[in-house]
């Protein structure tokens, strides 16, 4: 079978190939691209770069493009696509994602070309949904606010959200003509039945990172009251509620600390720092628990991994998710895990026998049952063991990939 793969990233091997590194840890479409190859598919990966084209092997070629603008059509794409369909003539055609313009290149290329039937969407995040829950939680007058960076980038916390409605117009518009679509929750299957009803569904569970499949938490080892959250980089991924409710928890747990990938947003460059960021420092210092937020810098796979080890809780307070992966990998190691009730997270994880799902605007019970958490001690061990087990399920490498190609066989008869 040939196959050919649209990515919105760079797979590891391909940036191996073409500057000497990689992810450490892989990404989790590395993850899935080893199986595939391991299968013997002959495989043609295109993805965003610098117009380099080569091959992984004999069997495996890649082509990078140059996109610009997630939220601006090219037309040039369109005609990259379709020559690259016409001299590779893939059986089979799948686009990752559906939030970025080259979705749409493609969509219209296969279109021109008479391939639809041969041609499927995997749900990622979708921007036409995420945009109206960009900023849940956030003050009017924050929106509104520039800071010097969002001045010069024309890039407040309005303008963002407006350039995910504007990728959101164009992922509506591939739906549109989409007739195959992958996804994985009830939320991803609503919201894509809602734009092409016509479409035909086909399920398939993630392969996560590797690293995340080894390894277990324990109590004893973990630094306790300590609190692991993913992102505090944009609105979406709730950050501010997170921050109400730990000044909850600290009052009940003074030696709680929180940690969070990135650079500190409380040391941030005035003149660099996003408005986003000036109010989560704000916050911080007006709540009280500035002092107790530590900021890891940028984490591999292996160091997000020690972060989620090193944890007595994982939260997840985004304010839209599909199938957040980082809930996923704590879920696998077997963190006892706190989560908002969002997109498809109640998929993901049984509330409460495998950990705690809560009203995403709901801070109080964030911080209710992080604390539940924290006062179950040794016990909370049976939390990530049933987590685990269900992710482990989810999330099987073996049974995620014998249901991809099935679903690529259909697609390629």
């Amino acid at each position: 079978m040939k196959l050919l793969w649209l990515c919105n990233m760079m797979p590891g091997e391909v940036k191996r190939r073409l500057t000497g590194n990689a992810v450490s840890g892989g990404l989790w479409v590395d993850h899935v691209l080893t199986g595939l190859r391991q299968r013997g598919l002959t495989i043609l990966i295109l993805c965003p770069g610098d117009g380099a084209r080569g091959e992984l092997d004999e069997r495996c070629g890649y082509v990078t493009f140059r996109e610009g603008l997630p939220y601006r059509y090219l037309p040039e794409l369109e005609a990259l696509f379709e020559e690259e369909i016409k001299t590779f003539q893939p059986d089979v055609i799948h686009i990752w994602g559906t939030e970025y313009g080259h979705t749409l290149a493609m969509v219209n290329a296969v279109e021109k070309l008479g391939l639809p039937d041969h041609m499927a969407v995997s749900i990622q995040g979708l921007c036409s949904v995420y945009a109206g829950h960009y900023a849940e939680g956030v003050p009017q007058r924050v929106q509104r606010e520039c800071t010097f960076r969002d001045l010069v980038r024309r890039d407040n916390i309005l303008r963002q959200r407006d350039k995910f409605a504007l990728r959101g117009r164009l992922e509506i518009a591939a739906l549109e003509k989409t007739r195959h679509i992958i996804g994985r929750t009830d939320w991803d299957r609503a919201c894509t039945q809602r734009i092409r009803p016509e479409g035909k569904y086909h399920f398939c569970n993630e392969i996560l990172r590797e690293p995340f499949y080894e390894g277990q938490w324990r109590y004893e080892s973990c630094r306790k009251h300590r609190i692991f959250a993913s992102s505090c980089v944009y609105p979406v991924k709730g950050f501010h509620y997170l921050l109400e409710a730990f000044a909850q928890v600290v009052k009940v747990y003074p030696d709680a600390t929180l940690a969070v990938p990135g650079k500190s947003f409380l040391a941030a460059d005035p003149l660099r720092r996003t408005a986003y960021q000036k109010y989560l420092a704000k916050l911080a210092r007006r709540l009280g628990v500035a002092e107790k937020i530590e900021f890891l810098g940028s984490l591999s796979a292996e160091g997000m991994k020690e972060a989620f080890l090193g944890a007595n809780a994982f939260v997840l307070p985004s304010t839209i998710e599909n199938s957040p992966n980082s809930l996923g990998e704590a879920m696998l190691l077997g963190v006892p895990c706190v989560a908002s009730d969002v997109g498809g997270v109640s998929n993901l994880m049984t509330s409460p026998s495998e950990g705690f799902v809560y009203q995403s605007t709901a801070p109080y019970m964030l911080a209710f049952y992080l604390m539940e958490i924290f006062a179950m001690e040794e016990k909370a061990v049976s939390l990530g063991q049933a987590a685990r087990a269900h992710a482990m399920r989810t999330h099987d490498p073996e049974t995620n990939l014998e249901t991809l190609l099935g679903i690529y066989e259909e697609l390629a008869i």
